[in-house]
């Protein structure tokens, strides 16, 4: 009996041994399928991603649409309605305008789609379009594809509009218009280009490779001047665009030199000798500050960064606006007198310069496979390290290089949110070299 029992004891404790190998395996597969399941790094396909939420939550007027949704990230949220249905009309105004660009062709053997042949295009690309976003969503192929023809053709009529002179805001509102247009170049608030792209060549097809020159045209002439003493350089026809705020970054951000020979065409201006509207501080090599510590966070971006600029005024730096700057990063320093272009700071250019920062440090392959650098993160730290207090901001405001158009302490403390959130080499990026010659000037690190 007791063998028997002791043998029922062993057994059971084996079956137990078999039972806990089996879910272990079945465990190890489960999560194996899972590792196997996520891209290897630098080959995911995320284009559009979702800034963290402590980023966010502490500023989500820089970041969050006010007035109307692009996407799946913000689609059908509260607050949003009225323009949701102003998409609506803009959808039947675009259609309309293609109904009759495609009888006007017809004779010529051209012409464009309808609604059906729109959603048809939305349906090939949902797949791909899905694949681009970072984070899922809640919607089933169908209601996808309507967002992307809702979203895509309201973009497209929207800044179609605005390429005529026309404002495409409920009523004709100056001031909805403006939150729209700011609310579009959200980096939360995006569909993939090539979505806009293919309603577009549905809607006005004709030769191969017109209708995208005719599209970067209907955007970049859109988007010339947004950044203020900038001029909007329009990128090559066969670059890869992954969403309108990427669009805008090459119209206004890139870097011109590393294009060489490269036909890049300045709107409405000639080119200048090095191919287009180059940055001095592009040609400055980026070395490392001599006197820079070798500690990470807070104390090494400390000794890398350069003093208020009352402080630096009081070391005998002279701050001179640049009478005719390339860009408004065309910054100089040379014989104690810091050189910038005047800048705005409005509720426009916050939101913009924190979305163009958010969208040079979020990674993903869009980021990635920029060419300029971090050059708008660098100018943000330049302002942020200049404007510490209301005393500074009064400083640039007195030399004419910063007009402040919202509070001396809201600006101060935005400049500090955006520097706060960013990543950077600080003795590596492009304006390194002025920062170092700065500090040195100043004895900011002696």
């Amino acid at each position: 009996m007791e063998g028997r029992r002791s043998s029922s004891s062993n057994g059971d404790a084996g079956d137990e041994m078999e039972s806990c190998f089996y879910y272990d395996d079945a465990q190890v597969e489960a999560m194996q399928r899972r590792m196997d399941a996520v891209p290897p790094e630098g080959d995911d396909p995320y284009t559009i991603l979702r800034l963290p939420a402590a980023v966010r939550e502490r500023h989500r007027d820089l970041y969050e649409p006010k007035v109307v949704s692009v996407g799946p990230y913000y689609h059908g949220r509260a607050g949003l309605a009225a323009a949701q249905r102003h998409k609506w009309r803009l959808l039947r105004d675009f259609l309309s305008r293609a109904a009759k660009k495609q009888a006007a062709a017809a004779a010529g053997g051209g012409g464009g789609g309808g609604l059906g042949a729109c959603v048809r295009a939305a349906r090939e690309v949902e797949a791909d379009a899905r694949r681009c976003y970072a984070e899922g969503f809640g919607m089933g192929a169908d209601e996808f594809a309507e967002m992307l023809v809702l979203d895509g053709c309201f973009l497209l009529e929207f800044f179609l509009r605005k390429s005529e002179g026309q404002l495409a805001a409920p009523g004709g509102a100056k001031w909805a218009w403006r939150h729209m247009y700011h609310d579009v170049l959200l980096l939360e608030n995006q569909i993939p280009f090539f979505v806009i792209e293919k309603l577009h060549g549905v809607a006005f097809a004709g030769e191969d490779g017109a209708e995208r020159e005719a599209l970067l045209d209907i955007f970049c002439g859109a988007f010339a001047g947004d950044l203020p003493s900038s001029r909007a350089i329009r990128p090559h026809g066969d670059k890869t665009i992954h969403h309108l705020l990427h669009l805008h970054y090459e119209c206004n951000v890139r870097n011109p030199a590393l294009d060489g020979d490269k036909a890049r065409n300045v709107i409405g201006e000639a080119r200048d000798a090095n191919g287009g509207a180059s940055l001095a501080i592009w040609k400055q090599p980026a070395v490392p500050s001599p006197r820079s510590g070798d500690g990470a966070g807070g104390k090494a971006r400390l000794t890398s960064m350069i003093p208020p600029a009352s402080k630096m005024e009081e070391a005998g730096v002279t701050f001179k606006k640049k009478a005719t700057p390339r860009d408004v990063f065309d910054v100089t320093f040379r014989y104690s007198v810091l050189h910038m272009p005047a800048f705005v700071v409005d509720e426009g250019t916050m939101v913009l310069l924190a979305n163009l920062v958010a969208f040079e440090q979020g990674g993903g392959r869009a980021a990635r496979q920029l060419e300029g650098g971090n050059l708008v993160t660098g100018f943000v730290a330049l302002v942020g390290s200049l404007v510490n207090s209301r005393r500074d901001v009064e400083v640039l405001r007195r030399c004419g290089i910063m007009h402040c158009m919202v509070a001396d302490d809201d600006a101060v403390a935005y400049f500090n949110h955006v520097v706060q959130y960013t990543t950077m080499d600080y003795d590596r990026h492009l304006l390194a070299c002025l920062f170092r010659d700065v500090r040195e000037h100043c004895h900011w690190n002696r």
